[in-house]
């Protein structure tokens, strides 16, 4: 799991540099677009960001999404999606 979570947030920051720059801390619970906790912390990025993340983590893994049970709609934190890469592999 830890080789996944290193390669989704290594994606992450490939795709909002800014993110890595300002030393911003990608947790778990880090929302990858809003979070209605005011607590939570949130990456804010936009669908096309979030396609091209799927995008990269597909081409990473070598695995297509859309051949798992996966529902992008239910990923909303940055655990979500490290899970589903797990769980697709």
């Amino acid at each position: 799991m830890t080789e996944v979570w290193n390669v989704v947030t290594r994606a992450i920051t490939g795709i909002r540099p800014e993110l890595g720059e300002s030393g911003t801390v990608i947790t778990r619970d880090s929302a990858l677009f809003y979070s209605a906790d005011p607590g939570r912390p949130v990456l804010g990025l936009d669908s096309m960001e979030a396609l091209e993340l799927l995008t990269v983590l597909e081409q990473e893994f070598g695995v297509e999404l859309a051949d798992t049970g996966i529902r992008i709609a239910d990923l909303h934190t940055v655990g979500d999606v490290a899970d589903a890469m797990a769980g697709a592999l």
